[in-house]
């Protein structure tokens, strides 16, 4: 049921399925309502149709594209490349920090990897330079579409068949 809800509310008597799915920034959202769809089912019928021709002409993002882009938190200004520093503190009490250039990029569900480049022992400008490339490498790997849920991939999958049968509802948002 990716992307569809259910609405009954007996004080407003509204009773629908409601097609909900944000693409690239832009909701795309339409409701059918039980009573001038024909019934429960024919509503829930038009509304995964409609779900169906969103997902078509909206493709979700790639996982590659949700990675790379870069988040209001960012302060190097490449996604997945960051410089920070690791606080290690001395038998004496003194504390000290090493600082290092990281990669991070998704390798599957929920996994990732990263690597780091000491500063210390490679100097600024090559464990930055490193670390670009470790991320440039590692994002070439990273395949397929990004979900927010994991139950929108299996259903997506299953009810893609069934789409290629036909549609007997053009949905407009």
């Amino acid at each position: 049921m990716y992307g569809i809800s259910r609405i009954d509310d007996d004080v407003y008597h509204t009773h629908a399925w409601r097609v909900s799915l944000r693409r690239r920034g832009k909701m795309h959202v339409k409701n059918f309502a039980d009573k001038k769809c024909g019934g429960k089912r024919k509503a829930l019928q038009l509304a995964k149709n409609c779900r169906d021709e969103i997902v078509d002409r909206y493709p979700p993002m790639t996982r590659k594209e949700f990675s790379s882009i870069i988040r209001s938190n960012n302060t190097s200004g490449i996604t997945g490349v960051y410089k920070y520093a690791k606080k290690y503190r001395l038998a004496d009490s003194r504390e000290i920090k090493s600082w290092y250039w990281e990669a991070h990029w998704p390798t599957q569900r929920g996994k990732w990897k990263s690597v780091r480049f000491s500063v210390k022992e490679l100097g600024d400008d090559i464990a930055r330079a490193k670390a670009l490339r470790a991320r440039k490498y590692g994002m070439n790997a990273v395949e397929g579409v990004f979900w927010a849920s994991e139950r929108g991939e299996k259903e997506d999958t299953r009810e893609h068949i069934e789409r290629q049968r036909g549609k007997s509802y053009r949905c407009h948002s």
